[in-house]
């Protein structure tokens, strides 16, 4: 007798509990009442979504050979978050970027070192290179000499227009200037 009682609060027990009120909820609206809408309202977004590697092998008339090595780092990525439409929230981390440089003349090493904003700090305000991200490396083949190399670099604000490029002249002798580079805007 008092199994089939146990039997009979049982069965009423998963009678009652057939989820009836939340029949016509929104799913929006169960996940608001558990406490669990913001943890499924949000967007997370790597960019780039796997690790990028860009290998420059060179080697010019002049002698120089040039070696970059540009690529992605994992560390201190940049993260904005903005709200959509329905009101979630979009994480978009941004990975920063670096590039290894290996300049050599006639066999003999010139120069052999990281390239990353932290080279740049005198530029531009610590606001800037908190924010920025490098763009792109690359060589001037119509700029470099016989006593140099001309190497192109920008960074960039991320979700914005604002950018700050950069010319490297790396000399025979292993000395490193570098200018900021001000587009001028054409004119008719």
């Amino acid at each position: 007798m008092k199994k089939l009682l146990y039997l009979i609060f049982i069965i009423i027990g998963f009678i009652s509990c057939d989820g009836r009120e939340r029949a016509y909820m929104s799913n929006e609206a169960i996940l608001k009442e558990d406490n669990l809408f913001k943890a499924f309202s949000e967007e997370l977004h790597f960019i780039p979504e796997t690790p990028v590697k860009i290998v420059t092998d060179t080697i010019l008339s002049t002698g120089f050979q040039v070696k970059i090595n540009y690529h992605s780092t994992e560390s201190n990525p940049l993260v904005y978050t903005k709200r959509n439409k329905r009101d979630s929230i979009i994480y978009s981390h941004y990975k920063n970027f670096e590039a290894h440089i290996q300049i050599s003349k006639n066999t003999e090493s010139i120069i052999n070192s990281a390239l990353d904003k932290r080279l740049f700090k005198s530029f531009e305000n610590s606001e800037f290179w908190d924010k920025a991200i490098m763009q792109y490396v690359w060589i001037n083949h119509e700029a470099s000499t016989e006593q140099k190399i001309q190497l192109h670099t920008a960074f960039q604000i991320p979700e914005t227009e604002i950018y700050r490029d950069f010319i490297l002249n790396i000399f025979e002798n292993g000395t490193i200037e570098i200018k900021e580079y001000h587009i001028k805007p054409k004119t008719t």
